[in-house]
C-alpha cells in the first residue's frame, strides 16, 4: 500500500502541475489547482467531502498538494460552484495528449452511458432512452424502450489499450448519433489516426452521414446494422467489432471503481465537473 501511495503521489503531482497552468487561464491563482486534484482523489478513493477533508489533513499527499492543515469540507462545494467545467475538460485532454504522444490510433470505439439525475428538480436533466446493458445488447431484444431522467456521457476510446478518449456530457434526450461528428472531429484534431484505422459503433450510429464521413477519411466504419424496430439489429462480420466492448468495460470501471454510478450533483455544470473528475481518476489509476 505504501508503494501504491508513493506512486499515486507522484502522479498527482503531475496532475497538479498541469492544473496550475489551466486554472490561470480561467482567472484563478495557481493555488486553486490543488482543489482540482482533491476532487480527483475523491473519485479514486470513493470519499465523501468530509472523508476527503480528513484524508487531506492527515495523509502526506495533503501537504504535498499544499493543504497546510485539514480543509473545511465545505471548501469542495465552493470549488464546484466557482469552477468552469472546461477547466476539468482541458485538464483531462492535456493529460490524455501527454499519455498518447506519438501513438497512432487503429481501433476507435464510441458509445454513451446513462448518468441518472440526482434530483427530479434538476432543470438541466432530460428524459432519454435508457442505454441497454451488455446482457441486453447480447440478447439484442428489441424490447420496449425504457427511459432514464438525467444525462449521458458520450465517450470514445482507444479500443486496443482501453484508454478513454474525447468525452462529452449532455442531457439524456440528445441522440448518440449527434455526438459522433463532434467527438470524431476532436479526435482528428488531437490525435494521430492510423491510415487503416477502424471506427467501431453499435446500431445507434448506423447512418449514411457517419459512413460517408469515415470513408472520406479512409477510416473503415464497423457499425452494427440498425433493424429500426422492424427486425433484429445485425452485428458486423468484421472480427474487430468484438473490441467495441472496450468502451463498455471503461464505462463499467468508471461506474464501479470511480463512482460514476453515484451521481450526487444537480445541474449540467456540476455533473460535468463530477464526470471529468471520474475520467481523470481513471487516467491516474490505469493509464499514467
Amino acid at each position: 500500500d505504501n508503494m501504491y501511495m508513493a506512486t499515486l503521489r507522484n502522479k498527482l503531482v503531475e496532475v497538479r502541475a498541469a492544473a496550475r497552468v489551466i486554472v490561470q487561464r480561467y482567472g484563478h491563482t495557481k493555488k486553486f489547482a490543488k482543489h482540482l486534484v482533491a476532487l480527483v482523489i475523491k473519485q479514486i478513493k470513493g470519499f465523501t467531502d468530509e472523508q476527503l477533508a480528513e484524508f487531506l489533513g492527515t495523509d502526506p499527499i495533503g501537504k504535498q498538494l499544499g493543504y497546510g492543515h485539514k480543509p473545511n469540507p465545505s471548501t469542495f462545494s465552493k470549488v464546484r460552484k466557482r469552477s468552469d467545467p472546461r477547466i476539468f475538460q482541458e485538464l483531462y485532454i492535456w493529460l490524455l495528449q501527454n499519455l498518447l504522444k506519438g501513438k497512432q490510433l487503429r481501433l476507435i470505439a464510441q458509445d454513451s452511458t446513462d448518468i441518472p439525475a440526482y434530483s427530479k428538480n434538476d432543470k438541466d436533466a432530460r428524459y432519454g432512452h435508457k442505454t441497454p446493458s451488455k446482457k441486453e445488447q447480447i440478447a439484442r431484444k428489441e424490447a420496449r424502450k425504457e427511459y432514464v431522467f438525467g444525462y449521458k456521457l458520450h465517450a470514445s476510446a482507444d479500443a486496443e489499450s482501453e484508454v478513454p478518449l474525447v468525452s462529452m456530457v449532455a442531457p439524456a434526450n440528445k441522440h448518440d448519433k449527434t455526438f459522433f461528428h463532434k467527438i470524431y472531429g476532436k479526435i482528428k484534431n488531437m490525435f494521430t489516426i492510423n491510415y487503416d484505422a477502424k471506427y467501431l459503433l453499435d446500431a445507434a450510429y448506423d447512418s449514411t452521414d457517419i459512413y460517408q464521413e469515415l470513408h472520406y477519411d479512409n477510416v473503415k466504419p464497423v457499425i452494427a446494422t440498425n433493424g429500426r424496430g422492424f427486425y433484429k439489429s445485425k452485428l458486423p462480420k468484421d472480427p474487430s467489432y468484438g473490441k467495441r466492448w472496450a468502451i463498455e468495460r471503461i464505462f463499467s470501471r468508471l461506474k464501479e471503481m470511480f463512482g460514476l454510478a453515484r451521481n450526487r450533483f444537480v445541474g449540467i455544470k456540476k455533473v460535468t465537473i463530477f464526470v471529468f473528475s471520474c475520467l481523470i481518476a481513471y487516467l491516474v489509476k490505469y493509464v499514467m
